[in-house]
């Protein structure tokens, strides 16, 4: 499914960028990701925060008739910076301005493997 990911500070808050990807099934809140780019040591890592759906409704009937369905438009999963095991630099660096900013820095535990 393909599937938005908003990349907010810690807390929440304006979007810093959003990639989209597909992936096998959503994300859940606390969930761990973590980005590789071809050109980039390291990782940009994200916790889960929410998910947002988007949906399309064919008409405007307040009770469904037998065969109207709607469809999913768009799904956008909200993930926090955080500090990973393997964080670029230049990630390092966007999640230490967050934490200067508002006192908050999210950092995946070490237990999680």
């Amino acid at each position: 499914m393909k599937v938005r990911l908003v990349f907010v500070p810690p807390g929440g808050g304006e979007a810093d960028y959003s990639l989209d990807f597909e992936l096998p099934s959503l994300p859940q809140p606390g969930d761990y990701i973590s980005i590789m780019r071809p050109d980039q040591q390291g990782t940009e890592d994200f916790i889960v925060r929410r998910t947002g759906w988007t949906l399309d409704y064919p008409s405007n009937d307040v009770i469904a008739k037998q065969d109207t369905e709607g469809k999913v438009a768009s799904i956008a999963v909200e993930c926090e910076f955080a500090l990973g095991y393997y964080s670029s630099e230049a990630h390092k660096k966007a999640c230490g301005r967050y934490g200067r900013q508002s006192g908050q820095l999210k950092q995946f535990e070490a237990s999680a493997y």
